[in-house]
């Protein structure tokens, strides 16, 4: 019986450690642990998602994996990662090559790829540098998209008024012209009419001085007198057919106005200006539409970020479970926290948040001089509250980043409802600045809404930062 225990432990013992070389084998492999291989850095401003052991690729091929990350010594140096590649696709890694931080699918694993360079340049050598292209960020695709629509919103809203104003300046000429065309019509031909007439009595009298009736034609037998009264006459004519000229001229003027087509070419001008303003109209809706209001892009959106929330969700329950698994929660409890999302102010005044063998320093910024509420009553950093944010960061930094960070948010008006929103926005104001400004890892930062609670040396309205480390 004894013998038979010691066999069964014995194949067990055995399989166990054919288990763990083969498990060894096959991570040693996927990491080119077991090959020959070199190494290469390069710079980058953020590090996104990118871990020691994050997987390397070469032209697409898996190739090795990083090794280490320095952090910069200042917030406007870069990140220095290295990265170790197997040898077999080192003619590939030229000096002219670029490493960029890509990722698998929309929501995949980072992983650091290289691309292969020119044959021209020659292969880089063990421990040089090559040129790091940043990733590419949704959150300032998502900015540009937000200030475009706005200027597009201004545009339109600017536009309202101006055509407006010139449909209305423009009916306004439309109906003048007309009225003025229509009063001006009847006095035009009453001048024509008396035009006529005098003209009409003016030859009579040349034709009865030329037939020598009455006093006048008398005159006739006068020579001298008779050639002045010709020269008169012969003046007269002329007179008399510059009227005429003038009388045709005037008729024509007339009959240009009434066949003109100014009239209808203002009328067709404020078609084309109420037909533009309909256009205008058609397209703010049909964007409208598309931006959420009655589907199309904007539904499809919301529907894109609603699944990525959903799968968000459902991986976070899975990792909170790996947290508290025996293989894993060794880890944790290692690190000193396991999640810094979930706390709450009660836990975090009662010391739960980290385990024992941190330094806690703290940092408190004013209020006043780090927020300022905009038009619509909405409150952000200003400039100043970003300087001050700095300093605080450049003492901060000073320490060892082996611990979290904490962003303590404190309001004193309004309702508890109220004051616990404008504390937490607060500190969740202050966390996103830090994350982006001076690369904090995020799992590593957190926020606690404090409310209303006292603090020591200010007004209780503000953030305190808060950095945990171990000497």
């Amino acid at each position: 019986m004894d013998a038979y225990k010691k066999l069964i432990v014995g194949l067990f013992v055995g399989a166990t450690m054919l288990l763990f070389g083969v498990g060894l084998f096959l991570i040693g492999d996927a990491k080119q642990l077991f090959s020959k291989s070199f190494d290469i850095s390069a710079d980058f401003e953020k590090v996104t998602g990118l871990e020691i052991g994050t997987k390397v690729r070469v032209a697409g091929m898996d190739a090795g994996a990083v090794t280490v990350i320095t952090i910069p010594p200042q917030p406007r140096a870069k990140f220095k990662v290295r990265f170790r590649i197997t040898e077999k696709l080192h003619p590939l890694v030229r000096r002219d090559s670029v490493a960029s931080i890509q990722t698998d699918g929309l929501l995949g694993n980072k992983f650091l790829e290289v691309d292969a360079g020119t044959d021209a340049s020659p292969i880089a050598k063990d421990g040089s540098g090559i040129r790091g292209e940043e990733p590419f960020d949704w959150g300032n695709l998502m900015d540009q998209v937000k200030l475009t629509v706005k200027a597009a919103n201004d545009v339109v809203v600017g536009l309202k008024e101006p055509l407006h104003d010139a449909i209305t300046k423009i009916s306004d000429t439309a109906h003048s012209t007309d009225v003025m065309i229509r009063t001006a019509t009847p006095r035009v031909r009453g001048i024509l009419d008396s035009s006529n007439k005098v003209a009409a009595n003016i030859q009579q009298i040349a034709e009865g001085i030329r037939q020598g009736r009455g006093a006048v034609g008398a005159l006739l037998y006068d020579e001298q007198l008779s050639g002045n009264v010709k020269q008169a006459v012969t003046d007269a004519r002329q007179a008399v057919q510059h009227l005429r000229d003038t009388t045709e001229s005037a008729k024509k003027m007339v009959a240009k106005v009434d066949e003109s087509e100014i009239v209808p070419e203002v009328q067709q001008a404020v078609k084309n200006m109420r037909e533009i303003t309909a256009q205008v109209k058609d397209a703010v809706e049909k964007f409208q539409s598309a931006t959420g209001e009655g589907g199309g892009v904007g539904e499809n959106l919301q529907r894109t970020l609603a699944s990525a929330n959903e799968a968000m969700s459902d991986l976070s329950d899975d990792t909170e479970a790996l947290k508290h698994n025996f293989l894993f929660r060794g880890y944790f409890k290692k690190r000193g926290f396991y999640d810094l999302g979930g706390i709450s102010a009660p836990e975090y005044q009662a010391g739960k948040v980290v385990g024992k063998g941190f330094t806690r320093h703290p940092i408190w910024l004013e209020g006043s001089a780090l927020f300022t509420v905009d038009a619509k009553g909405v409150e952000g950093i200003s400039v100043t509250g970003k300087a001050a944010i700095d300093e605080a960061m450049a003492a901060i930094l000073q320490f060892p980043r082996n611990g979290p960070m904490i962003v303590e948010g404190y309001a004193t008006a309004g309702t508890p409802s109220e004051v616990f929103l404008r504390a937490r926005r607060r500190a969740a104001l202050v966390r996103t600045y830090l994350i982006y400004r001076f690369h904090l890892r995020p799992n590593y930062t957190g926020i606690v809404a404090m409310g209303a609670a006292l603090v020591e040396g200010g007004t209780g309205e503000g953030v305190r930062l808060v950095s945990f480390y171990k000497k």
